[in-house]
C-alpha cells in the first residue's frame, strides 16, 4: 500500500513537470520575424581558427568599396586582422527580444581572420632591411672587383654623393633655421592674388559682379573727366556718313564706322562716346611707332588733350634721357603695354556689342593672328565659341568660313583664367 502511494506521487510530480515545460515553451512562442538590412553593418561573424582571443579585445571595423569589410584588433602581444569575401554565402544573426517576443535577423558578413605576433613582426622587418643592406654591400664589392670602368665610375659617384644621416644630425638645427629664414618672406596667398591681378593686362575688374556692366566698370576704362571731355554732338548731328566718320580720331576702321553710322537716337549718346574712345584706342594702336605727344595729337585728329594724356599715362612708358617740352617728351609702347591697350579696346568693344563680339573683323583690322585676339579675349574672362547656324545664315558664311568664325562672349558668373607665366615671343604678338 505504501509502495503504491509512492508511485502515485512520482506520477503526479512527473505530470506537473511536463505541464510546466509546455507552459514555458508556449510563453516563448515567436510573434514575428523581422529582417533588417543595415546600410552600415554593425554585426560580423568572425572565425579565429586555432586561436583563443581574449574577451576584452576590441575590434575596429572599416568598410571599403561595395560590400568589402575589414576588422582589426590587437592586444599587447598580438594583432588580429580579418576581411570578408563578398562572393561567399550571405549569413544572418538572429537577435531575440523577450519583451516583444520577436527575432530580428541582421546581415553579418563572415570575417576570415589571421593573427600576427608583434615581436616577430618587428624582427622580420629589421631582418629584411639588414638583408637589403648586405646585398648592396656585396654587389658594390663585386662591382669594384670585377666591374668595367663605367660600372666602377657609377659606384664611385654613388659613394661620393651618398648622404649619411648620422653626419647630418649635428646640422639639423642649422638646416631648419635656414629653411625658416628662406621661407619667412614668401608671399601669402592673398598677396599672390593681388600680384597676379597687377600682372594681368586687363582693366580693373569686379569678380563679384552680378551684372555684366559691373564686371569692367566704365570708370575703370576711363575717368569721369575723360568721359566728360568727349564731345560727340557734332558727330550725332552730321547726316553725311563720310563727314561723320571724318570727325573720329581714327577713320580707317570698318568695325567702328559701321556702328557709328547706325546711331540715330539720342539715347545712344553714351554708346557713341564709347565708339569715339574705341576709335582713339585703335588710332593709338595703329600709330604705336610714334614716340611724342605732338605727333600723336596730329595723327588722332586733335582730340581733347586730357584724353591723349590719359593714353600716354596708361599705355606708354617714358624713354630715359629725353628732355624738353611736355609735347616733345618721348615715350614708347612696350609689348606689355600693347597687350594692355588691346585689352582695354576689347573691353569697350564688349560693352558696345552687348558682350558678344565677332572676332574676325577685329583680327583683320588690327593685323593680328586669330589666336592672339582669342587669347586676349580669354584673358578678359570671355569664352570663345563658334557662330550658330542662324548667325551663319545671316552672315552668309560657307561651312568652311563658319568653322573659323569665332565669337567672344562674356557671361556670369565671371571667372578669370589663371595667369600663364611664359614669355611671349615677338612673332606670337602678331
Amino acid at each position: 500500500m505504501g509502495e503504491e502511494k509512492k508511485n502515485e506521487r512520482k506520477r503526479k510530480h512527473r505530470h506537473s513537470k511536463d505541464k510546466e515545460k509546455k507552459r514555458t515553451k508556449s510563453e516563448h512562442t515567436l510573434g514575428a520575424v523581422d529582417v533588417k538590412v543595415e546600410s552600415s553593418v554593425p554585426t560580423f561573424l568572425a572565425t579565429f581558427p586555432g586561436v583563443s582571443v581574449p574577451e576584452d579585445t576590441t575590434f575596429q571595423a572599416y568598410k571599403g568599396s561595395k560590400e568589402n569589410y575589414v576588422i582589426h584588433g590587437e592586444t599587447d602581444r598580438m594583432e588580429y586582422d580579418g576581411q570578408n569575401d563578398p562572393d561567399e554565402d550571405i549569413y544572418y544573426v538572429g537577435v531575440y527580444d523577450p519583451n516583444t517576443r520577436t527575432v530580428e535577423l541582421m546581415h553579418a558578413p563572415v570575417m576570415n581572420t589571421s593573427r600576427t605576433i608583434k615581436a616577430y613582426k618587428n624582427k622580420e622587418v629589421a631582418a629584411v632591411k639588414q638583408a637589403n643592406v648586405q646585398n648592396r654591400v656585396q654587389m658594390t664589392a663585386l662591382g669594384e672587383a670585377f666591374g668595367t670602368k663605367k660600372a666602377k665610375k657609377v659606384i664611385s659617384d654613388l659613394e661620393r654623393n651618398k648622404i649619411e644621416a648620422e653626419k647630418l644630425e649635428s646640422y639639423a638645427d642649422s638646416i631648419v633655421d635656414n629653411i625658416k629664414t628662406a621661407t619667412e618672406n614668401l608671399p601669402s596667398a592673398g598677396s599672390l592674388r593681388e600680384q597676379q591681378s597687377e600682372e594681368r593686362p586687363i582693366p580693373p575688374f569686379n569678380e563679384d559682379a552680378d551684372d555684366l556692366n559691373n564686371i569692367y566698370p566704365l570708370e575703370g576704362l576711363l575717368t569721369k573727366e575723360e568721359f566728360g571731355s568727349i564731345r560727340v554732338g557734332a558727330i550725332f548731328r552730321e547726316q553725311d556718313e563720310k563727314k561723320r566718320v571724318s570727325l573720329l580720331p581714327f577713320t580707317a576702321s570698318e568695325y567702328i564706322n559701321n556702328r557709328v553710322a547706325r546711331i540715330n537716337n539720342e539715347n545712344d549718346m553714351q554708346k557713341l562716346k564709347l565708339l569715339y574712345y574705341a576709335s582713339l584706342l585703335m588710332g593709338l594702336y595703329n600709330n604705336r611707332r610714334i614716340s611724342n605727344k605732338r605727333a600723336l595729337l596730329q595723327k588722332l585728329n586733335y582730340p581733347a588733350e586730357i584724353l591723349v594724356n590719359g593714353l600716354i599715362e596708361k599705355f606708354t612708358e617714358s624713354k630715359v634721357g629725353k628732355v624738353g617740352k611736355e609735347q616733345d617728351a618721348s615715350f614708347t609702347i612696350t609689348p606689355k603695354k600693347e597687350d594692355r591697350l588691346l585689352c582695354y579696346l576689347f573691353a569697350i568693344c564688349l560693352r558696345i556689342d552687348d558682350y558678344c563680339v565677332e572676332t574676325p573683323g577685329l583680327t583683320a583690322e588690327l593685323s593680328l593672328r586669330p589666336t592672339r585676339v582669342q587669347d586676349l579675349f580669354k584673358a578678359l574672362g570671355c569664352k570663345i565659341r563658334p557662330c550658330s547656324s542662324a548667325q551663319k545664315e545671316a552672315l552668309g558664311l560657307t561651312a568652311a568660313e563658319a568653322a573659323n568664325y569665332k565669337l567672344a562672349t562674356l557671361s556670369l558668373p565671371f571667372k578669370l583664367p589663371e595667369v600663364a607665366r611664359r614669355k611671349r615671343t615677338a612673332q606670337s604678338r602678331r
